[in-house]
């Protein structure tokens, strides 16, 4: 079936036209308007205007505003669109009468995905026309214009399937609205380590500083020398163009299976477990292989022979980083209950063996043996001094995902509605308040007791702490496990028991 005959994306166009679309056009116009006159008063009489240095100068800073405008309209406002308009439909039931009909679980998706954003595109379509003229009139390079146009679509269709995800999974409309400003809120720390975050490339942020940079004159435009030349993923260096576009093909291809599956059946898991291991492993790849330049194999050593790299806080950060994927990961995977209760029925099968294939717990075993390998290229020349360190890291990421796994399959057993809330509750008590109360009371003992801050330690210092201390909270941490591992095959047991 063609686009333009798809039944939801026609009427997600009748729905944004008979919305107003000219309002929202003529403000896009004037914003590029403003723009594109602020450059030709520059240009008409350059004395009046002492903070830029050249026309081409001149033409990167409005351009920049202009793409920032259409970035904040394509992208974040089509999310939000998306997310939002599926999300209203869902409560209106609109959504489950769709799925009754008979276009395909991919049609659906489509509809929703090119069709609710459609009047963010009318203004994207006006501000790149704008954009354009502006940068011929700045005299700078076509590909700058090419180059960030083709990474804002490609950032906006990434994003929206985001969005169609989104939609599907929350309850309330506003929840995509939460998701995107936690979204961003944990993008802003990468900007200090451009070169070395995924983050910075899967956003195209690296690959539109860099075609700032490296078009027009050779001037110093930014003061971070960073944001320079082209990154590298195990030594072997990739133009960020590139290496964002095929990022965003990667992963969005995952989001699109998801959004499939989750159309065809609402209560299946959205991706398969390969699947959910083969995108886990391959960003943990690639975000290990951006900073894998600075140590090559030898860490804590530095490459160059040194004893420590300067930006130190890499490794800890990229642990927290994949802490969190795990998390992320786990929470979409993990079964609901009443599911696993009824393929216990249907197979006849009334013990553990329609659990564990099931159950998140192997996933998380799984996992972790993933992020196992990968993090071994940082130690693979210096393992014999630094075995330790990695131990300590390996069993906090362990720890963690064991705890979680099985604390939100325990509370969605026990508490089932308010299961989240208590998942929350438990997850600050073991990760936040340690740090709360080590500063209270001003030692750092207690704040070693997080579930958080055995790996993070080990990182962050390797040089000067007590491994062994670490690898005893490691332990103990892992103990925790076990308690909680007991309550759940009880909880999984009471639910066997009503199925028979």
């Amino acid at each position: 079936m063609k686009l333009f005959d798809n039944p939801i994306f026609i009427t997600q166009k009748r729905l944004v036209h008979r919305g107003g679309v000219l309002a929202a056009a003529l403000i896009a116009g004037l914003v590029g308007a403003s723009l594109l006159s602020g450059l030709i008063a520059y240009l008409a009489d350059p004395m009046n205007f002492n903070s830029f240095r050249s026309s081409q100068e001149a033409g990167k800073m409005f351009y920049g505003w202009t793409i920032g405008v259409e970035i904040l309209v394509l992208v974040i406002g089509g999310f939000s669109r998306i997310s939002r308009v599926l999300g209203e439909e869902r409560k209106a039931g609109l959504w489950d009468s769709n799925r009754l009909t008979p276009l395909k679980p991919c049609q659906l998706v489509t509809g929703y995905w090119l069709g609710a954003p459609l009047r963010e595109f009318y203004m994207a379509a006006i501000l790149a026309a704008i954009g354009l003229v502006i940068v011929l009139l700045g005299r700078l390079p076509i590909t700058l214009w090419l180059g960030s146009q083709v990474l804002i679509f490609s950032t906006a269709l990434f994003f929206g399937l985001l969005g169609v995800l989104v939609g599907m999974t929350f309850q309330r409309p506003q929840g995509g609205v939460i998701f995107l400003v936690a979204f961003i809120f944990f993008q802003f720390p990468s900007f200090a380590m451009p070169k070395y975050m995924l983050t910075n490339f899967l956003l195209p942020t690296y690959g539109i500083a860099n075609l700032f940079r490296d078009s027009g004159d050779s001037g110093n435009d930014y003061s971070l020398q960073e944001w320079r030349g082209m990154p590298e993923i195990f030594g072997v260096p990739i133009p960020p163009i590139l290496l964002s576009i095929a990022l965003q093909a990667f992963v969005g291809f995952f989001l699109w299976r998801a959004a499939v599956r989750k159309t065809a059946n609402p209560f299946q898991p959205p991706l398969f477990r390969w699947e959910t291991v083969a995108l886990f492993g391959v960003l943990l790849i690639v975000q290990n292989g951006l900073i894998w330049g600075i140590w090559r194999g030898q860490f804590p050593t530095a490459a160059n022979g040194g004893n420590f790299f300067d930006g130190q806080s890499l490794l800890p950060t990229v642990h927290g980083g994949t802490l969190l994927l795990a998390t992320v990961v786990l929470a979409f995977v993990s079964p609901q209950p009443e599911s696993v209760r009824v393929k216990a029925l249907r197979s006849g099968i009334k013990d553990f063996a329609a659990i564990f294939p099931e159950s998140s717990v192997l996933l998380a075993l799984v996992l972790t043996g993933v992020a196992a390998m990968v993090l071994l290229s940082q130690f693979a020349f210096s393992f014999g001094s630094s075995w330790e360190i990695y131990l300590v890291v390996i069993g906090n990421l362990l720890d963690f995902v064991l705890i979680y796994s099985l604390l939100l399959e325990f509370c969605r057993l026990r508490f089932r509605r308010r299961a989240l809330g208590f998942v929350a509750l438990w997850l600050f008590i073991l990760c936040i308040l340690p740090f709360i109360l080590g500063g209270v009371f001003s030692t750092g003992a207690i704040a070693k007791l997080s579930l958080l801050a055995p790996g993070v330690i080990a990182l962050g210092d390797p040089t000067n702490e007590n491994m062994n201390n670490l690898l005893g909270i490691v332990v103990g941490h892992f103990g925790i496990a076990v308690v909680l591992f007991i309550g759940w095959q009880r909880k999984w047991k009471e639910l066997l028991a009503r199925a028979v």
